[in-house]
């Protein structure tokens, strides 16, 4: 069984301000190039002792949400409008995931952007995601 207590590779550290939900589910942690990390718990298995989908879900929609947030203008916020994932192979307790990012393009107010998860280096979770954003003029 997983470990309750993460133990978080070199480089990594403790993600701040990531909201209320993220906050139950994680701890997240971010590490070099801005990857999102977080280790595979007892309270995030299914019962077939991997990781649940959903848990997973919510690494890939908050790591996609805190890229395009990074790349928009100012102050902008986000909102998720379709999350497409596809989940290619089970992630075990205890693995580290990680959550590789890239945005395709922002564009008005919509933002298009690709996730990739690893668990301890296998690809485990594909993401495509389209989000809404609002800039502090009200855009």
């Amino acid at each position: 069984m997983a470990r309750n207590m993460p133990d978080v590779p070199d480089g990594f550290r403790p993600l701040a301000d990531a909201g209320a939900f993220v906050d139950l589910v994680g701890p997240l942690h971010v590490g070099p190039e801005q990857v999102i990390g977080v280790r595979i718990e007892d309270r995030h298995l299914n019962r077939g002792g991997a990781a649940m989908g959903g848990f997973l879900a919510t690494l890939v929609d908050a790591a996609l949400g805190r890229a395009i947030r990074a790349e928009a203008d100012g102050d902008a916020t986000t909102a998720t409008v379709s999350l497409t994932t596809d989940y290619l192979r089970a992630a075990p307790a205890g693995a580290w995931l990680e959550a590789r990012t890239e945005v395709e393009r922002i564009g008005g107010r919509l933002a298009f952007a690709d996730c990739s998860v690893t668990a301890d280096g296998k690809e485990a979770v594909r993401a495509r995601a389209v989000f809404a954003i609002r800039t502090g003029d009200g855009g």
